[in-house]
């Protein structure tokens, strides 16, 4: 029962955030990540995007293919998608663990666990609305951060098969693309990769089964291999040169950024989320409890927790430093929105702690009465209806994001109308309620220009226009 109540208002909380998603419209870099693929020469065009303006060299062909398949209102589609392909992927990434490690999990505690990991990531999120709501910036902050569990799932299947048989010259292959197509998206997720699999292939060498371990190096040093590529070829990109504005810090500065970013992290997040921090903990920690009264583990395996109690903290700080490396190279501590992929790191690590701490109590004989049982039945009942808050205080916000949906609407209708008269010169309105950036007044403006192409006409100035 409280299980699927769990599963049930997280559901809602999370579906509420995809509603609030259909609300977005195209802002700021939106309008020239859009119009880039209108060029005659696109080839080129990737080239001298890749010398003068980005390094990303995947993030923009995301954009034309959700561009060419969902339209023009892709960027309403693709908030509630992404939140939905990062549920399925953590789904399958966490199956795929319990397999490997014999965890008798069922499906709907392994969905419940998605639904939380997700929920509490983007209710805690520094920047919600440039990471998820913004197309430009959700494709390269969110959208690798619900890839890669799908692209883990798949290594730890592969792994898995090694008992049976070795991998094929196209898993090898796969594992090299994958990480490769995904790193392209943005350097913070592809930092993560290449440390989480720099240190699975140690971890593989040390305690591998010998009969697997050339298999199972295989396929996490070809994987390493695709994100170290993606990284470099961002690294070497010209563009960065001309995107940075302060040059590259001392490597002494740079080590000490990076040993105090996630302590900086970590410290603000108690600080300022110690509601979420403690329900994140608890409410893990009273399922497992739960899940693990009736079982009883051996000192051995209680020693193990133990030590992955610390681990799980080592790993953590460990994985966040590796994620605001890039940020802390090239400009001081991560903006807010690459901040989400830390968010999510230490979430997920709260979740871990309080399993393994409800996991651990299950085994103490004074919570296996069933008095304390019973509290903890009511107490996990309690812990799950905390999602409904997150969506009562969202429902508010509707009426804004749809006051300025509707204001975005009603300026493209202008301007459709206008060029349906002939005019090819345009006067709109500016959108003041615009939350990332609006079109400009003068036509040389950057997002002007790109407007312009995406519209068809020969230029287009946004005004104040009096009522």
């Amino acid at each position: 029962m409280a299980l699927g109540l769990g599963v049930l208002t997280t559901f809602i909380a999370l579906a509420l955030y995809a509603y609030l998603g259909t609300f977005s419209r195209y802002g700021s870099d939106d309008y020239c990540l859009s119009a880039f693929f209108l060029q005659d020469n696109l080839g080129g065009a990737m080239v001298e995007r890749y010398f003068i303006a980005s390094s990303r060299y995947t993030n923009i062909l995301f954009i034309g293919f959700v561009d060419n398949l969902f339209g023009w209102y892709n960027v309403a589609i693709l908030p509630g998608l992404m939140i939905a392909l990062f549920v399925f992927g953590l789904y399958l990434f966490l199956k795929e663990i319990a397999e490997m490690t014999g965890l008798r999990w069922s499906r709907w505690l392994i969905f419940f666990l998605s639904l939380l990991l997700v929920y509490f990531s983007i209710m805690q999120a520094p920047d919600l609305y440039e990471t998820l709501y913004w197309r430009a910036g959700m494709t390269s902050h969110f959208a690798p951060l619900a890839l890669i569990p799908f692209f883990g799932a798949f290594v730890l299947r592969q792994i898995r098969n090694t008992k049976q048989y070795a991998p094929s010259v196209f898993i090898q292959a796969a594992c090299f693309l994958i990480p490769f197509v995904i790193g392209g998206l943005s350097e913070p997720p592809t930092a993560l990769m290449i440390t989480v699999l720099g240190l699975a292939i140690a971890a593989a060498w040390w305690r591998c089964d010998v009969r697997q371990r050339r298999s199972v190096l295989t396929i996490l040093v070809w994987s390493l291999l695709g994100a170290l590529t993606a990284l470099l070829v961002m690294a070497l990109a010209p563009a960065n040169s001309i995107r940075m504005q302060t040059p590259p810090p001392p490597l002494p500065e740079l080590i000490s950024r990076i040993i105090n970013y996630p302590i900086y992290f970590i410290v603000d997040t108690f600080r300022t989320l110690p509601l979420p921090t403690l329900v994140s903990i608890a409410l893990p920690a009273v399922l497992f409890h739960g899940t693990y009264a009736h079982q009883s583990l051996s000192k051995e395996a209680r020693n193990r927790l133990g030590i992955l109690l610390l681990l799980v903290l080592i790993l953590t700080y460990l994985f966040i430093g590796a994620s605001f490396a890039p940020s802390a190279y090239g400009q001081s501590y991560p903006a807010p929105r690459a901040r989400f992929i830390g968010r999510l790191l230490l979430t997920g690590a709260f979740m871990m702690e309080g399993a393994l701490l409800g996991v651990l109590a299950a085994q103490i004989r004074f919570f296996q009465s069933g008095y304390v049982r019973g509290f903890g039945t009511v107490l996990l009942i309690l812990l799950a209806l905390y999602p409904l808050r997150t969506a009562w205080r969202l429902f508010p916000e509707i009426p804004v994001y749809q006051q300025r949906a509707a204001g975005w609407d009603s300026r493209e209708s202008e301007i459709h109308k206008l060029k349906a008269e002939g005019v090819q010169d345009l006067t709109v309105r500016f959108l003041s309620a615009e939350r990332i950036q609006d079109l400009g007044d003068h036509t040389d403006f950057r997002l002007n220009r790109c407007a312009a192409v995406l519209y068809g006409v020969d230029s287009i100035v946004a005004r104040p226009i009096k009522k």
